[in-house]
């Protein structure tokens, strides 16, 4: 069963349809809470009772919903004090990108995604085919301690999604190509051991063992992930795509890095972002 989450939304206050409270409620489990985050601004007074009626919906259906209206100016400051004062468990928001960038994402969003001190929920789509998995998106061979209990978290938090969306999990692994040409300092080829691969894909299938994920929903490619995860999640229909970030050194606040944020703008679907631990962001910062 889903452990009890505090789901921070971000309301949209110029659309139509608030998808990311509908993807809140339709992941909400008997214990959660929705609090519906109202930016500041003419706009926002708009629509306010719409919402409070929408609220009112879930609370009828025994959803613990509230609306919460920041004076806040400033929405990434806005959203990182309320993570603070609801404990939040997970932040989903809208993408609001303007049609005249190629970007999927504005700066403000990029800003969330980077400070954000809880898993974020990118949604793109209000409903979930019946047939769409979870994809959980790992390093099977971290190279340090960091990734490795990055990778531990994401199937963690993959698994518990697909519990909520009853979808299959499915694990996918980029595996680094070897660099067969690669020279040594003293200029002799470096040799990689030809069972490189069987190992790298008995450490995912370990993984996935552990995560209850069976060998038939098991991915390994060869190749850049920012070019594969996208690939993948397209060729699964996947509903969900659930990966990290870990920070960088002497970047204090930067997590997602140039990889994570390809794989962000290149994929079409909800997107999962999870976090380094707090205590991990501390020692960057």
């Amino acid at each position: 069963m889903p452990e009890s989450k505090n789901l921070l939304v971000v309301i949209n206050p110029g659309a139509k349809t608030q998808i990311a409270l509908e993807k809140a409620a339709r992941i909400a489990a008997g214990g959660d809470r929705i609090t519906a985050l109202l930016p500041a601004g003419p706009v926002a007074e708009r629509c306010r009772e719409s919402l409070e009626a929408q609220l009112e919906n879930l609370r009828v259906l025994g959803l613990k919903a509230c609306l919460e209206t920041t004076t806040e100016t400033n929405l990434q400051r806005a959203v990182l004090v309320a993570q603070h004062q609801h404990d939040t468990s997970l932040l989903l928001k809208e993408p609001q990108a303007s049609s005249l960038t190629d970007s999927l994402f504005t700066p403000l969003d990029w800003k969330i995604l980077r400070t954000s001190q809880t898993p974020v929920l990118m949604v793109r789509q209000s409903e979930y085919s019946a047939d769409a998995p979870v994809l959980a998106a790992i390093e099977a061979q971290p190279a340090d301690a960091e990734h490795q209990a990055l990778s531990h978290r994401i199937l963690q938090l993959a698994r518990d999604m697909s519990h909520r969306l009853s979808a299959e999990l499915c694990l996918f692994s980029a595996e680094p190509a070897p660099m067969q040409d690669a020279l040594h300092e003293s200029g002799n080829p470096i040799l990689f051991p030809g069972n490189a691969a069987d190992e790298y894909r008995q450490s995912s299938l370990a993984l996935a063992h552990r995560y209850d994920v069976p060998v038939s929903r098991v991915h390994i490619a060869q190749g850049p992930a920012e070019v594969l995860i996208p690939e993948q999640a397209k060729r699964l229909n996947a509903g969900l795509v659930v990966l990290g970030t870990v920070a960088r050194a002497g970047l204090s606040g930067v997590l997602l890095g140039n990889t994570g944020e390809q794989i962000l703008e290149r994929v079409s679907t909800d997107v999962l972002v999870i976090p380094p631990l707090p205590e991990k962001r501390a020692e960057t910062a």
